[in-house]
């Protein structure tokens, strides 16, 4: 009898272990249903979520730089979840991306990564990828060229006095600097000849004078002052010191070029009408005489597009026999 209850009472503790484990299930089971029935599953559709470039600095201290890519700056995205976090999510909650560490010289293509908050799984991404054209960033350093509009020049002679810089550095994606043939400031108003200095804007253009854009240079402007001369033609005349030998006499001078053009101030050159050499001394001589010599130019007068040289020559003949030469002959 004894042993009979003690079976009765195993098999009455299996039972309830039995039952505890169904009841954990259909517990379960029904905070499942519950679950689905009140908050199911659901999907949604963002469009024009930005995408956001990362790590573009990082490429272009490793001399790399973006010289194109394609023309999308948004994506599509599809996400499910549950419907109480689907319809609460809102497009700044989705973050697209793509990263450029380590792209290369070249067409790459990038996978556009998408970041959602916890219990929003992604089902799409339109486009997926994005294509990119990396480029190597190069250095060039032109002059910059002195345009002066030809009106400004009308009888007058216009010359930089000063210019900073005379050179600009340029900084860009290989294929625009190579597109550079020069760098020009353009003068095409008088208030530039005050003889003021002025910051003028500079243009960067290729062979066939367009602009070349997307560059960095190190000075957009340079600062300018002139001068702004008259010109004027005038006479050479030949200046001499002294006497020739005895006996003879001079028979033609003559200097080359016997015209000249000077530059100079407005108010100088109006009074000036000949320029003469500086002094040539003859010395007693008795044969023709011929060389270089410099112009005596006034202060703030120079010769135009030539040098402040001309070559001169006198000739000089015996004319009459001194009484040294009777005596000899006698």
């Amino acid at each position: 009898m004894n042993k009979f209850l003690e079976k009765l009472k195993k098999v009455n503790a299996t039972s309830d272990k039995q039952l505890l484990v169904l009841s954990i299930i259909v517990a379960i089971f029904m905070w499942t249903y519950v679950n689905t029935s009140t908050n199911p599953s659901a999907n949604r559709t963002f469009r024009n979520i930005p995408i956001i470039i990362q790590n573009q600095d990082k490429l272009e201290e490793k001399g790399y730089t973006i010289v194109s890519k394609d023309d999308i700056t948004s994506v599509n995205v599809k996400i499910t979840g549950s419907r109480d976090n689907v319809l609460s999510l809102k497009a700044d909650d989705i973050q697209a991306s793509i990263n450029v560490m380590d792209a290369k010289v070249g067409i790459n293509s990038v996978n556009v990564k998408v970041d959602t908050p916890t219990g929003i799984y992604l089902d799409s991404i339109d486009p997926a990828k994005i294509n990119l054209n990396i480029q190597r960033i190069i250095e060039k350093k032109m002059p910059v060229n002195i345009v002066i509009a030809d009106k400004l020049k009308d009888s007058k002679i216009v010359e930089v006095n000063e210019q900073n810089p005379e050179e600009i550095t340029i900084k860009g994606p290989e294929s625009l600097v190579n597109q550079i043939d020069r760098i020009e400031a353009h003068i095409d108003d008088s208030e530039y000849l005050d003889g003021k200095i002025h910051n003028v804007g500079i243009k960067v253009l290729d062979k066939k004078g367009q602009s070349v854009e997307g560059l960095n240079l190190d000075n957009k402007d340079v600062n300018l002052s002139f001068f702004v001369y008259e010109t004027k033609k005038v006479k050479v005349k030949l200046d001499f010191r002294g006497d020739i030998a005895s006996g003879y006499s001079e028979t033609s001078s003559q200097v080359s070029p016997d015209t000249i053009v000077i530059k100079g101030p407005g108010q100088v050159i109006r009074d000036i009408d000949e320029i003469s050499t500086r002094p040539l001394v003859l010395s007693y001589i008795r044969s023709s005489k011929y060389g270089e010599i410099k112009l005596d130019l006034p202060e703030g007068i120079e010769v135009y597009d030539g040098d402040d040289t001309v070559t001169y020559k006198i000739e000089v003949q015996k004319t009459t026999t001194s009484n040294r030469d009777k005596d000899n002959a006698e």
